[in-house]
Formats: C-alpha cells, sequence, structure tokens
C-alpha cells in the first residue's frame, strides 16, 4: 500500500525571528526534510518576489521566512541560493531593486547566502509543440530545489501558492508569451502543472503567516493567516493549503488540472496539524478575488465566448495612471496603449489574464463587468 503524502501546518502569530525558526523546524521534522538534504549540495530556493514590494505589503515570501529555511539548509551542510523571476522586465538593474526592497540583499549579506544574478537561461525537458520552454540556468544546475512560496489569492488563477511560484522559473517576459500560447484559464493551469511537475520542487514551504485574499496576487488585502505549511510536493501543498483555509479543492483551477493529470490524489494525502487538531487549525474567512463571483460561474465551460464576455475585464483608473507603461510591456497579447500617457486597453483583444493588474506598480487597474 502506497504511504500518503503529508502536509505539515502549524500556527506562527508572526515573522518573529525565533518562532518562525522554531515553528519552521518543527515543520521540517514533520515532513523529514533532512533525508533530502546532504553536505556540499547546491541548493536552490525559489521563492515568491512577485515585484519590488517591502515586506509589510505582503506580497512576496518574507525574508524571515526564508531566513529560517537558509539557516536550516545550511546546518545540513548544503550551499544556498535564492532564485525567481519577478513579473516584468528582467534585467539586472530590476532584479537588483527587487532583492533590495523584498530584504533578500540584506538578508544574503546576513546569512552569507548567495542571490542568483545570472540572466541565462536553458531549454527545459518541457515542450510546446517543437519549441522547449526557457528556465533559468540556477534552476537546472541545482542539486534540490525548494519551493518557499506565499499563501495569495490570484484574479486569473484564483489562488497562487506552490505550484503557481514555479512560473517564476521561466525568465522575464518570456511569461508573458506563455499567456499568450494559453489565453484559457483551464489549458494555462495545465501548463503550470506541467511545469511545476517538470521543475519537481523536493521541499515546499508555505508562509500563510501573512497572506493576500481579495484582488491578488499584488493589489489584494492583507490576510492575517497565522501559519506554515510544508510538504514534499508543491500539488500536495496546494491541496493542504485550500482545504487549511476552507477553500474547495475542486473549484480551483490549478488543482483540478493536477488531478486531471494525475499528479495528486487527494485521498493519499495525510493532513497533518503538529500542535492541535487539522479542525481547530482550520479557517474559513479568505476571501477570493472578484474574478470568482457573477454569472460567468454559472455558465457551463464548454461556452468559451460567453464566458469571455461575462468575465471581469481589467480597466485603469485613468485619473491615478502615471503611464509607466510596466503594464503595455508585460501584456501577452498587446491588448493595451498609452493615450495621453493613459494605459487604455482593447477589450476585444484582452484574454483576461490580468497581468496588468498584477504587475503595475501603484495598483490602478480595477475589475469591472
Amino acid at each position: 500500500m502506497k504511504a500518503k503524502e503529508k502536509v505539515a501546518a502549524v500556527r506562527c502569530a508572526s515573522y518573529d525571528e525565533n518562532q518562525v525558526e522554531r515553528q519552521l523546524s518543527r515543520l521540517m521534522e514533520a515532513i523529514d526534510a533532512a533525508a533530502l538534504i546532504k553536505p556540499g549540495m547546491k541548493v536552490l530556493i525559489k521563492p515568491n518576489l512577485l515585484s519590488a514590494k517591502n515586506p509589510e505589503e505582503f506580497t512576496t515570501t518574507h525574508p524571515e521566512v526564508l531566513r529560517a529555511l537558509v539557516r536550516y539548509v545550511q546546518r545540513h551542510g548544503a550551499q544556498v541560493m535564492l532564485a525567481d523571476s519577478p513579473a516584468g522586465r528582467f534585467t539586472l538593474d530590476s532584479l537588483r531593486l527587487v532583492y533590495q526592497k523584498t530584504g533578500l540583499k540584506a538578508l544574503a549579506e546576513q546569512e552569507n547566502c548567495q542571490l542568483n544574478e545570472s540572466l541565462d537561461n536553458v531549454e527545459s525537458e518541457l515542450k510546446m509543440g517543437s519549441e522547449a520552454v526557457p528556465i533559468l540556468k540556477c534552476v537546472a544546475d541545482a542539486d534540490l530545489i525548494i519551493d518557499c512560496c506565499k499563501f495569495k489569492s490570484h484574479s486569473y488563477t484564483l489562488t497562487s501558492g506552490a505550484v503557481k511560484n514555479m512560473f517564476g522559473v521561466i525568465p522575464g517576459l518570456v511569461k508573458a508569451e506563455m499567456h499568450a500560447r494559453f489565453p484559457k484559464r483551464a489549458h494555462f493551469c495545465r501548463f503550470l502543472c506541467q511545469l511545476a511537475a517538470m521543475v519537481k520542487p523536493q521541499l515546499c514551504i508555505m508562509d500563510a503567516i501573512e497572506g493576500m485574499q481579495g484582488n491578488g496576487p499584488s493589489g489584494g488585502d492583507r490576510y492575517d493567516g497565522q501559519r506554515l505549511l510544508a510538504a514534499r510536493d508543491p500539488f500536495v501543498l496546494d491541496y493542504g493549503a485550500l482545504k487549511l483555509f476552507g477553500l474547495d479543492p475542486n473549484q480551483m483551477p490549478i488543482h483540478h488540472a493536477a488531478c486531471v493529470l494525475g499528479l495528486v490524489d487527494p485521498q493519499n494525502v495525510e493532513l497533518c496539524a503538529l500542535e492541535e487538531s487539522w479542525e481547530a487549525l482550520s479557517r474559513h474567512d479568505f476571501r477570493l478575488p472578484e474574478t470568482v463571483k457573477g454569472l460567468i460561474q454559472l455558465i457551463p465551460s464548454p461556452v468559451e465566448a460567453l464566458r469571455h464576455v461575462f468575465a471581469p475585464y481589467p480597466k485603469p483608473d485613468l485619473k491615478r495612471c502615471v503611464g509607466c507603461g510596466e503594464c503595455l510591456r508585460d501584456c501577452p497579447v498587446h491588448a493595451i496603449t498609452l493615450v495621453n500617457q493613459k494605459a487604455v486597453i482593447d477589450r476585444r483583444r484582452c484574454i483576461r489574464c490580468y497581468c496588468c493588474q498584477e504587475v503595475c506598480p501603484i495598483h490602478v487597474v480595477q475589475l469591472k463587468r
């Protein structure tokens, strides 16, 4: 009989350094993480570094969670590198800005670990037709990959966790190309699952001490989750998080795609709360994005044309838009133009991926019906 795959979860009330390190160590013991880390290994930790946001903006993996994880890996004799490809342009200057704003530059200096500054990419084993999907070279070179994600809502995929976090191994604006290649949400979520299965992170940690709810992944509201989770598999971790926060996994498109692909079996997942019962640790107050509401949910999925018509569309607030052009550069189908230094979206071309909302640095892209 196949052993069940464990998701371990624990309370963690704040980002106090000692508390986070203590609780993360307990999680790692619960999933026997030490068995995977060998002396001399090159371990790559992949945080969620969506954009140049301060830790207090609850958008990126908090540096105190990463600090505890770095120390754990180093205690087992491995070398640590932190790496991600944030949304938008992928240049050395933009990458360094993200590291500085998110607290990782200071963390790396304090904990004697490395930040990836290479923009090099290599062809991966994952194919789209005859073309290989490129991934960061440092990811391909690592002996062990640790997925350290942030629990957030997401206007396109509804939630963002361990599987979605692996999208950041694709360099720069190539991610926008993936949205253009897979303009339907179901197809895009299937691609995300195939990518995560190919990258195959063997340890997965979720920072849900402070998450984001509402219209995430960058413009939502703070969610006081007070939880840390860990598993050895990204699909298992995401399933556990959905159950922990009172969401129906069957209604979440990434989990649905993972089940269809045979990448997760909910019947084979053990939900393990370390200090109390799973029921006592669970929450039921997480708020999904506005894109989950309304008539679109009542329309059968085969009627894609109607689903597209009734889906909320992004609309910049022209009074607040400063014409920076970030949304224009990141739009996968080039549906955005600048008119009088204001972003204007062509609704006929828009595929409702909400990348513009995600990358807007001042959160002026609103969802309209």
